[in-house]
């Protein structure tokens, strides 16, 4: 399901609203919300949103448990740390319990067993997974390309991408395919052609893996960006 939204306020808003409800929902019907962050600029807006908007709700936040579907080999006080741009604007401000945050200890030197204990502590069907879109129509760390995208026991796996920091350790196709719900926010005119073939009829993953969440919920601004579809 696609909706567009005017500019970034609009879409960050909805996008709030969205996974406030779906918490809400998540905890009256199992009493917790699993939900897997993502990292890049485009939900920094909705995390702050959620921080100054959504305070009251404290039923929700002392139940919320927070993990991430990718993160840069790099220590978490590092600036491009997914982790980093998390707790700066939604953990911290929120004052979320360190008992409720799950992170990837991807500055491990060995790389291979923090993807394996991060493995071990996913969720075995998350709530939700908030992910992007990349220009090169990459999702989470799963890049155009990847062995991951035909990993079949895996769920968590280290990869590499195209762009610094590339060592990332990602979720795999495994975890997306098990979410109860995928949320996928796109902004900037330069990801039209990504958008287009990550939602069109057929296409190929292993080109644009962002096909993987095709049948997710994706809000994406400005308008132009979809005029293509």
């Amino acid at each position: 399901m696609l909706q567009i939204f005017d500019d970034l306020e609009t879409l960050s808003r909805a996008a709030a609203e969205r996974i406030a409800s779906l918490g809400k929902e998540a905890v009256a019907a199992r009493g917790r919300f699993d939900w897997l962050l993502a990292g890049g600029t485009t939900p920094e807006r909705t995390y702050r949103l959620l921080a100054a908007e959504y305070r009251q709700e404290r039923n929700l936040w002392v139940k919320t448990h927070f993990y991430w579907g990718d993160e840069r080999c790099v220590p978490g006080d590092h600036p491009e740390s997914n982790y980093l741009l998390a707790k700066r604007s939604l953990l911290d401000p929120l004052a979320i319990s360190a008992e409720n945050v799950d992170r990837i200890r991807a500055e491990s030197s060995d790389r291979d067993s923090a993807a394996a204990e991060y493995e071990a502590i996913l969720p075995a069907e998350p709530d939700l997974i908030l992910l992007g879109l990349g220009e090169d129509g990459h999702t989470a760390s799963l890049f155009p390309g990847s062995p991951a995208l035909d990993e079949s026991r895996r769920r968590v796996m280290v990869v590499e991408g195209t762009k610094p920091p590339k060592v990332r350790i990602t979720i795999t196709p495994l975890v997306l395919c098990a979410a109860r719900n995928v949320l996928v926010l796109v902004s900037g005119g330069g990801k039209a052609q990504a958008l287009q073939r990550a939602l069109a009829a057929q296409g190929d993953v292993r080109l644009t893996p962002a096909r993987l969440v095709r049948e997710g919920i994706w809000f994406a601004c400005p308008k132009t960006i979809a005029q293509r579809l």
